[in-house]
């Protein structure tokens, strides 16, 4: 399909002249106007069928009303030469964002046909640090499994299901730039991430990562004060690097997102309006917030968060997200704010986990080996998977 194809063109082959920003006011309603018009075109092409089409596209937009409650998107980003309204969605103008919107309206059928949006891929092993929170804490520094073929067909048949948005974690996704880079060339119509902690991603890296299609990069950076992050990921220098890597990810126009593993100890009003602060002049374009989970690292230890924590985080996001005081400044994803309240879009809803041996899991924090994607029926094991859905936070609604 090549829906919107002007727009594309003109914007896909001019040289970026861009900044990294946030945009709003005008300038986000007209982009906002032009996203819907561009989702009804793919809807006709669709359903064949302009009354079909209008028909999903109300649906759609009462779904997305449901989800925010009362709060209007405020901001979109901008970096390069596309709009992002969300972390979890592709950039547009595009052809990931047209498979995107595909994967949205399929979700009003009869819940038969297998899509999906997002893969998490874990394709490595290797990582020199001891992060506090480390989900693949045993599986770290042991033999690779998985060969470039091996990823580059995985990725090839989530791609069939519908998958627009591939983000690449471990260990260090760094250690494998070269088949990274190779693999990214070899996909078009998908919007390509990484996880990392920033080690070594020097500028010539970022250059080459932007030139192969990369979209955008996510740095984990787990506090404001520099020694406590080095402390939180067990090696020093490491916040150093994460200044280094984000100015090298705006630079070469890539999107840039901050994540943060939000722990009892870190949340308080101080450290997350510090935290906005250093984010903003990182020239972030988000922030996503992970809570801890007792898995790897943190197997058998409690690092729930409390009640009192939950409500300051949720505070927090509301207020940087929908208050016209922060419109310039990165937006928020917290994961945990719409999975109680709507339940987890993991276990195959929206996305999964593929581990560093190419098990399925619900998301990278379940621990729970579902099924291998290098064997068999992947369509009919993603079946039973949404059939049994998230084991955290399935039915689990906000009080």
């Amino acid at each position: 399909m090549n829906v919107s194809a002007d727009i594309q063109s003109h914007t896909s082959n001019a040289p970026s002249h861009h900044h990294n920003r946030q945009v709003s006011g005008l300038h986000k309603t007209v982009i906002k106007y032009g996203m819907w018009v561009n989702i009804l075109i793919v809807a006709i092409w669709k359903y064949k069928n302009v009354a079909s089409a209008l028909k999903k596209i109300r649906l759609l937009s009462k779904a997305k009303d449901a989800y925010r409650g009362e709060n209007k998107l405020l901001k979109y980003s901008l970096a390069g030469n596309r709009y992002f309204f969300s972390y979890n969605a592709p950039g547009w103008p595009s052809k990931s964002f047209n498979r995107y919107i595909q994967h949205q309206l399929a979700q009003f059928g009869d819940n038969t046909t297998i899509s999906l949006h997002t893969l998490i891929f874990g394709i490595t092993k290797k990582c020199g640090f001891k992060c506090e929170h480390c989900f693949e804490w045993e599986n770290l520094n042991k033999p690779e499994t998985l060969a470039k073929e091996d990823v580059s067909s995985v990725i090839k048949n989530f791609r069939n299901l519908g998958v627009s948005i591939v983000q690449f974690s471990g260990g260090e996704p760094l250690n494998r730039l070269a088949d990274i880079t190779a693999i990214v060339q070899d996909f078009k119509g998908v919007d390509f991430w990484i996880y990392t902690s920033g080690y070594h991603l020097t500028n010539d890296k970022a250059a080459q990562l932007k030139k192969a299609g990369l979209t955008g990069i996510t740095i984990s950076l787990d506090h404001w004060v520099p020694e406590l992050h080095d402390s939180f990921r067990g090696k020093k220098g490491s916040f150093e690097w994460v200044e280094k890597a984000a100015k090298h990810t705006v630079a070469n126009n890539l999107i840039l997102c901050l994540s943060l593993c939000a722990t009892n100890d870190f949340i308080s009003q101080e450290n997350l309006s510090n935290y906005i602060e250093l984010a903003k002049n990182l020239n972030a374009s988000f922030i996503q917030i992970l809570e801890p989970k007792a898995v790897g690292h943190y197997a058998g230890k409690n690092v729930s968060l409390s009640e009192e924590k939950i409500r300051l985080l949720e505070h927090f996001y509301k207020k940087i997200n929908f208050d016209q005081q922060y419109k310039n400044y990165p937006t928020i994803i917290y994961h945990g704010f719409y999975s109680r309240r709507v339940g987890c879009s993991g276990a195959g809803k929206d996305y999964l986990y593929v581990d560093m041996d190419g098990f399925a899991h619900d998301c990278p924090f379940c621990q729970k080996k579902i099924f291998n994607v290098l064997h068999g029926d992947v369509e009919e094991q993603l079946t039973r998977m949404r059939t049994l859905g998230c084991n955290v936070f399935n039915s689990v609604k906000n009080k």
